[in-house]
């Protein structure tokens, strides 16, 4: 019986240890300065430059899209209908060898999504 507890443990346990390092946040710091989840293409250029590397693509037309409402420190999603292309891109920044690389994603030209992947290099 001990034996079937350990075999059914093993596979969990090795997933749960060897998944995939991204996670997703609300804000990214950049030296000093800090963005934040619905800020601008311009204000993430500003405070934390160009990225190391972008991608961009379309995606479906007259599609619902998540927004981001932030009433302080409140935030919420909610669905809204966009007419047309969404353009949607992904940011790539390598902060270094002893730091994790970020990933952002932009909807439209607004921060929708940061995520944490693995460890950069440089």
């Amino acid at each position: 019986m001990k034996l079937k507890r350990v075999l059914f443990l093993f596979p969990l346990l090795a997933v749960l240890l060897f998944q995939n390092t991204v996670t997703a946040e609300g804000f990214l710091r950049c030296q000093d300065r800090l963005v934040y989840l619905g800020d601008t293409k311009a204000k993430v250029l500003d405070k934390c430059g160009d990225p190391d590397q972008l991608d961009q693509w379309e995606e479906d037309h007259n599609s619902y899209i998540s927004q981001i409402y932030d009433y302080g420190k409140e935030q919420y999603i909610a669905p809204k209908l966009i007419k047309g292309p969404i353009l949607m891109e992904r940011w790539t920044y390598n902060m270094g060898s002893n730091k994790f690389i970020r990933y952002l994603y932009f909807q439209n030209g607004e921060l929708t999504k940061i995520e944490t992947g693995e460890k950069g290099n440089n």
